[in-house]
């Protein structure tokens, strides 16, 4: 869970997917953002280094925990085109 993830409450679930996110891991050609071509460029030409200022406003994001609550279908609207 976290980040708007699924809570999976089996533990076998769990280890399957902390497994498969490992075997994605290991089969990547890069494996650290730091040492990836377009990660350094937007460095380079936009953010200028790691932690600066411009970085920490565009790339973190602080998380709140909340609750599932259910939907007010009287509240919702969407339009269609």
């Amino acid at each position: 869970g976290g980040g708007g993830q699924p809570q999976p409450t089996n533990e076998e679930i769990r280890r399957k997917r902390a497994e498969a996110i490992y075997d994605e891991d290991e089969a990547m050609t890069i494996r650290r953002s730091h040492e990836n071509p377009a990660v350094i460029a937007l460095y380079e030409e936009f953010l200028g280094e790691p932690l600066s200022h411009k970085s920490h406003e565009l790339l973190h994001t602080d998380y709140t925990p909340r609750s599932p609550e259910p939907i007010d279908s009287e509240k919702v609207k969407v339009e269609i085109d």
